[in-house]
């Protein structure tokens, strides 16, 4: 699969002008090795061309030029040449900021479908000089410049474009640098992998929205949540979760307490997608992904049933991340292979 691509879900097709210029980096470059979830930038992986300020000064040294020729001027020569000197330094300056720096994807968190993702990239300096003006960037959005002391590291982030539910991979990344003077611009072009999980948007459903059918649905869900055991106060005991922490018994006395029913477990939850009183999909797992987050605020064991996955009640937030990362997918098509 292509860096940029979604490796769930779907996006509207790019513009013409945004597929010629993915075809040509692509075939800029052929010849690199994927990234993985780290990268070393060596010389071949450094592209260095003006910046618009840069032709500027190109069009005046050549002017200048012309005119030490057509005048045979000995100091405009020298002017020029000196001129020339300082590009030339600058440009092996601008190149080697870039040299030799270690890149390293970090976990994207994950976020609910609206919300940008945050990209963090941490940058390790391996040559004992300082690195200045450094930027990260994915499509049009850019991070602020980044400054890294001999031998340090630092993270840059950027914010991605917020998407619908779904698993997708990271776009390709673009290091960038005009230090010192920004006549010319030094970058390199990353495929750090690692994916970018996106959750349905939390929704409660309420009762007041609901005719005919989803009614009926909601009213036998209700029952059926009627007959769990109630809760019931009793003292911590080193091992409770503190997601079951009875805060208000704890203000009032001033000891812990913890939620339990009579028989020292809290009964398990199912959260099933044929108890939720809609039909459209998408509402159904808003629907569920708010009753999960619920489950986990609580601190009760809890269960959740799609349509082909089932997985078991449980509590914490390995449990919870499995049960959201459940309701991103669900549906959608399974990745593509490279």
């Amino acid at each position: 699969m292509r860096p940029g691509e979604l490796k769930r879900g779907g996006t509207g097709s790019a513009s013409g002008w945004t597929r010629l210029r993915e075809d040509f980096i692509r075939w800029v470059t052929r010849k690199h090795r994927a990234d993985g979830r780290s990268a070393l930038i060596g010389r071949d992986r450094v592209y260095i061309l003006p910046t618009r300020q840069g032709y500027m000064l190109l069009a005046i040294l050549l002017v200048m030029l012309l005119g030490s020729i057509n005048y045979s001027n000995n100091m405009a020569f020298l002017l020029t040449f000196l001129v020339v000197g300082i590009g030339h330094n600058a440009m092996w300056y601008t190149h080697r900021n870039l040299l030799g720096l270690r890149v390293t994807v970090l976990p994207v968190e994950p976020v609910f479908a609206g919300t940008a993702p945050l990209l963090t990239l941490r940058l390790e300096e391996r040559d004992a000089r300082p690195r200045e003006a450094i930027q990260l960037a994915t499509a049009d959005t850019p991070s602020r410049p980044a400054f890294l002391e001999p031998g340090g590291s630092t993270d840059v982030s950027v914010a991605l474009e917020p998407r619908p539910r779904g698993l997708y991979r990271l776009p390709r990344q673009r290091l960038s640098t005009r230090y010192p003077l920004g006549l010319l611009e030094a970058w390199t072009w990353l495929t750090l992998d690692t994916e970018i999980l996106v959750y349905p948007v939390p929704v409660a459903i309420d009762a007041t929205t609901l005719t005919g059918d989803d009614r009926e649905g909601e009213q036998t869900a209700n029952a059926a949540r009627s007959e769990a055991t109630p809760d019931e106060i009793r003292e911590y005991r080193p091992g409770d979760s503190p997601n079951r922490i009875a805060w208000k018994a704890v203000a009032r006395s001033g000891q812990l307490f913890v939620r339990d029913t009579g028989s020292g477990d809290a009964a398990p939850v199912w959260l099933d997608w044929d108890g939720i009183p809609v039909t459209d999909p998408e509402t159904r797992l808003s629907a569920l992904c708010h009753s999960v987050l619920e489950a986990n605020a609580e601190g009760q064991p809890y269960g959740l049933r799609l349509p082909g996955s089932r997985i078991g009640p449980d509590t914490g937030p390995d449990h919870l991340a499995r049960c959201l990362k459940a309701l991103a997918v669900f549906g959608l098509p399974e990745p593509s292979t490279a």
